[in-house]
């Protein structure tokens, strides 16, 4: 929330500023309004996630028996059955368990990486425009109207080129990688809270439990 905050800050300042105007009027390719409403669309599905992920936590941390922490526990319980006298191990669970909660946020990760690629290709595009238009005013000659026309073309492509990059890096690179990775190590953390508690209360239970001529 801090976070997010800050940056609608940044935003609402550079709205003020005239600058968010100047990015969307100076880019040709509308590359940036993709890339903004790309942004907008997974950055809401970030923020669903991070709402999820707190879910889980309070739910461990109270000991309430639903959610994916309480579920793990129960699966530990099904495979200690199983197995009789052998020993529990819980590194293939442990592991699983890992994979399923961080598959719902690659999106996130694969989409900031895509944001940047989307500004780097709006540089190329940019500079095609720009060059193109260079090409035309060598050839252009001395007509004054043309070179005016050419020189407001190669403007656009840089506009296009330098706008892009800047929105792709800020947005991608930044602010939903940023999501991305406070998203990562708060489930890594959760996977840490969630093993461990099952490593020195679960399984030491289900052991004794194993034992008990009852």
């Amino acid at each position: 929330m801090v976070i997010n905050s800050f940056a609608a800050l940044l935003v609402y300042i550079a709205w003020l500023q005239g600058w968010l105007v100047l990015v969307i009027e100076s880019d040709a390719s509308y590359l940036s309004l993709v890339m903004g409403a790309l942004f907008l669309i997974f950055w809401m599905i970030s923020g669903y996630h991070t709402v999820t992920v707190n879910r889980e936590i309070v739910r461990f941390e109270t000991k309430q028996g639903e959610g994916v922490a309480h579920t793990y526990f129960q699966k530990l319980k099904v495979k200690s059955g199983k197995l009789g006298d052998k020993p529990l191990d819980q590194t293939m669970l442990a592991a699983a368990f890992r994979v399923r909660l961080m598959m719902p946020i690659q999106i996130l990760h694969y989409v900031a990486n895509m944001l940047i690629l989307l500004g780097l290709i709006g540089t190329v595009v940019g500079f095609v425009i720009a060059v193109s238009g260079l090409g035309d005013s060598l050839a252009g000659g001395e007509n004054l109207q043309r070179v005016q026309g050419v020189l407001g073309q190669i403007v656009n492509g840089m506009g296009v080129a330098l706008f892009t990059t800047l929105v792709g890096a800020i947005l991608g690179g930044l602010w939903l990688q940023l999501h991305y990775q406070l998203l990562e190590k708060a489930i890594a953390g959760f996977v840490v809270d969630v093993v461990e508690h099952a490593d020195i209360e679960l399984i030491p239970e289900l052991a004794l439990a194993g034992q008990d001529p009852a």
